[in-house]
């Protein structure tokens, strides 16, 4: 689909949920200061005989009204009558909202995120004058900015079968170099002076794995598809490190302040492991991260990286290859061509390479995910992955499809037969329009293929575990709407009335569990991660009264009022 999902912004959604006063509120509902700093927290997460731990009262769970009693970073226990197991515990009161286990994303993308919420924003624009007037706006609003950087635009600002071109872009900014990213990620829209600057002209090539979009004279259009991008990349200004530490603190409080407690962050390189490190000892990483790094990299490195992995909350996650593209651009390799077309795409790793780069890695003990949208794209990892069981040892966590947006029918129960999750994000399945079946995404698929988008019900039927995400920054990181989404079918609007192929929609709870569960399976850390039961670790969300998961409609516009890390409330988090 293509990807409209417009983003709260940042700041209103943390002082939505942590007042400006830097208070938070205490258990009995009175206000303490925020100097119950980490040093304080991390005390009693150390574990005391003597701490009686913090009680949840009044806590709506599956079970009904209860409480929760959570202590050394577990929950003791859950039910009613617990008052009198733990008088001296701390209180919150959870007036009546749902308590759930802290939230988990499967796949965003931190660092690129953080840097986006001060970029320019296009998620909202719904056509070329729309999308021009953002720009401008921006480039307006930060004259000494020397590129004009942002993403979020949609294919359908172009007529169909076209993309926008340099000549769109230089109304809006022509002065200064122009570099907009599309909202799934893999296609760069420049203006004039961007191409000028990066040295793309008529005679540059296509570099292997990716395309230049030319004009009918040879000249760059202003539209790189896939690794093309790398054209772009000895004309950017490289971020230092102070401002890549920024933008991962912004991208981790906006996690924070939605609920989620666990992120996998796929990155382009090792520096973003190492920026987090710096952040966790600095006691500035307040959730779980792992991090995924590319599948084709250095073992030995990783390797190095993974021996130093000691804390719970920063782990070497899985290594991520890209078999294909997207359908939008007919990048997605599939198992039939396009409408209209004799093309069905192709893959960006031949089938023996894939095969070796997976055996090496699991015979290393890496998991790996791979990104796999089309159907024959999804067949090939699962081929892939297949090959690596019967070359290698079994490992500990498990191998990801990373999409899946359309999976064969014959391939659905080969994700349970060979361990694979479906790492997937249910907002991607948020139609452009009312009319879901027009639009880049679903006019790339005949009406049967179409029909097999985002099959979250057969695979979860057939047995497959779903790790639900975001991709964010293509689409909004918030794991409510998320729900909603994968519950209902339907927008936030509530169209298309029915839902769209609303058979592959998701209970409450099976959803719930693709945002904890799940991903916590993949990495093979789900004993820990089982949900409110006794024994889990202690990583909740409180929403606020009236947001109810079995009525999807109430979370679009739902808060988060408290999260506990590790079985200690966290926030508000100071700006670096």
């Amino acid at each position: 689909m293509s990807y409209h999902m417009p983003m709260r912004s940042a700041l209103a959604v943390l002082l939505a949920i942590f007042p400006a006063s830097c208070a938070v509120p205490s258990g009995n509902g009175e206000q303490q200061p925020s100097g119950d700093g980490a040093s304080q927290r991390a005390a009693r997460r150390a574990g005391s005989a003597d701490d009686p731990g913090l009680l949840i009262i009044h806590a709506r769970t599956s079970g009904g009204l209860g409480e929760i009693w959570v202590r050394d970073r577990r929950i003791a226990a859950v039910g009613t009558g617990l008052r009198d197991r733990a008088p001296r515990a701390r209180l919150i009161d959870a007036e009546g909202g749902w308590v759930l286990p802290g939230f988990h994303d499967a796949h965003l993308h931190l660092l690129d995120g953080g840097f986006s919420l001060k970029q320019a924003d296009l998620s909202g624009a719904r056509d070329m004058a729309s999308a021009q007037a953002s720009i401008e706006r921006y480039a307006r609003e930060h004259p000494r900015a020397p590129w004009i950087l942002g993403r979020g635009w949609a294919y359908e600002l172009a007529p169909p079968k076209s993309f926008p071109t340099r000549q769109d872009l230089d109304k809006a900014v022509s002065e200064r170099p122009a570099a907009l990213e599309s909202c799934d990620g893999h296609t760069y829209w420049l203006n004039t002076r961007a191409l000028k600057l990066a040295g793309i002209g008529p005679d540059t090539p296509d570099p292997a794995g990716g395309r230049i979009i030319r004009e009918p004279g040879g000249q760059p259009s202003g539209i790189l598809l896939e690794d093309a991008f790398e054209l772009l990349d000895k004309a950017l200004p490289a971020p230092s490190r102070a401002q890549r530490l920024l933008a991962l603190e912004r991208g981790l409080r906006l996690c924070l302040s939605l609920g989620l407690t666990s992120i996998q962050t796929m990155a382009s390189d090792p520096g973003e492991y190492e920026d987090l490190a710096a952040l966790l000892k600095k006691k500035r990483l307040l959730i779980r991260a792992a991090v995924s790094l590319p599948l084709e990299g250095d073992l030995d490195a990783y390797d190095a990286l993974r021996r130093r992995s000691a804390s719970p909350f920063l782990r070497l996650g899985h290594l991520k290859g890209f078999v294909d593209g997207v359908l939008e651009t007919h990048t997605a390799f599939l198992l039939e061509p396009y409408p209209g077309s004799q093309k069905r795409g192709k893959p960006l790793i031949k089938p023996e390479k894939l095969k070796t780069l997976v055996a090496r890695a699991q015979c290393r003990g890496f998991a790996v995910a791979l990104h796999a949208i089309g159907d024959a794209a999804v067949r090939l990892s699962l081929d892939a992955f297949e090959d690596a069981a019967r070359r290698c040892p079994p490992i500990s966590a498990r191998h990801r499809v990373e999409h899946a947006e359309v999976v064969s029918p014959d391939d659905l129960r080969r994700f349970k037969a060979l361990g694979v999750a479906a790492s997937m994000q249910p907002l991607h399945a948020e139609p452009a329009f009312p009319d879901p079946d027009v639009g880049a995404w679903p006019e790339s698929l005949d009406p049967e293929r179409r029909g097999r988008g985002f099959a979250w019900n057969s695979l979860a039927s057939s047995g497959a575990v779903l790790a639900f995400g975001s991709d964010w920054p293509v689409v909004s990181a918030n794991p409510l709407e998320g729900l909603a989404m994968a519950v209902s079918r339907k927008d936030r609007q509530g169209l298309p009335e029915g839902g769209w192929n609303s058979r592959e929609a998701l209970s409450a709870q099976e959803a719930l569990r693709a945002y904890s569960y799940g991903p916590a399976y993949s990495l093979g850390l789900e004993k820990d991660f089982e949900g409110i039961v006794e024994g889990a670790t202690a990583d909740i969300v409180i929403l606020e009264p009236g947001a109810d998961p079995g009525k999807p409609q109430t979370l679009w516009n739902a808060r988060i009022r408290r999260v506990l890390v590790d079985g200690e409330p966290v926030g508000p988090v100071p700006d670096p």
